[in-house]
């Protein structure tokens, strides 16, 4: 019995730290081009918990085959990656259902999928239900650092290679800059 307690306690602690380990942020700033805020910089902290994994797509897969559109948000609403969010002042956090890094020449890139919404509670947005998602796109380089876009308006796609891919965009997207990993 104490054997199978202290096992029990050990891959808990495993399977603990394997979530912390594996945590990453970020924080970026986007520069509000036009309305009342022209010219204001929001920050923003992106917190990833975890990527999604190839079982989880061929759930995302699996869903949609058999029961259609409800079904696969239903199970992509349910997968929980991280958060972005905008820090001090007002703002939505906003959850993160699909998260992928994918390495480049010079670092990686790190796409993010959440059902389209604001993060902003002041601005309203002009909708096409063609576009039911938002995409945040980091280019991490080696050292930490980077740039990013945010698709405010997006359509995705289950790719062959086993990943959510973005299909098309409605709208221009916002450029985040001053991009960087935060330390641990």
């Amino acid at each position: 019995m104490k054997i199978r307690l202290v096992f029990i306690v050990l891959a808990a602690c495993l399977g603990l730290s394997t979530v912390i380990w594996s945590e990453e942020k970020f924080e970026a700033r986007l520069l509000v081009q036009s309305g009342p805020k022209a010219g204001v910089a929001t920050k923003f902290e992106i917190s990833i918990e975890s990527y999604t994994s190839a079982e989880e797509i061929s759930l995302l897969k699996e869903a949609f085959s058999r029961e259609g559109y409800e079904s696969f948000m239903s199970v992509f609403n349910g997968m929980n990656k991280g958060i972005f969010r905008p820090i001090g002042g007002r703002g939505v956090k906003i959850v993160i259902h699909a998260a992928h890094s994918i390495p480049t020449d010079k670092g990686r890139k790190i796409l993010l999928f959440t059902p389209r919404q604001s993060w902003d509670t002041e601005v309203q947005q002009r909708i096409d239900a063609r576009f039911p998602f938002m995409v945040i796109e980091l280019d991490i380089y080696d050292k930490g650092d980077g740039k990013g876009r945010i698709y405010e308006q997006a359509s995705i796609r289950l790719t062959p290679e086993g990943t959510v891919g973005m299909e098309s965009y409605f709208s221009p997207p916002l450029t985040l800059w001053g991009v960087k990993a935060l330390k641990k």
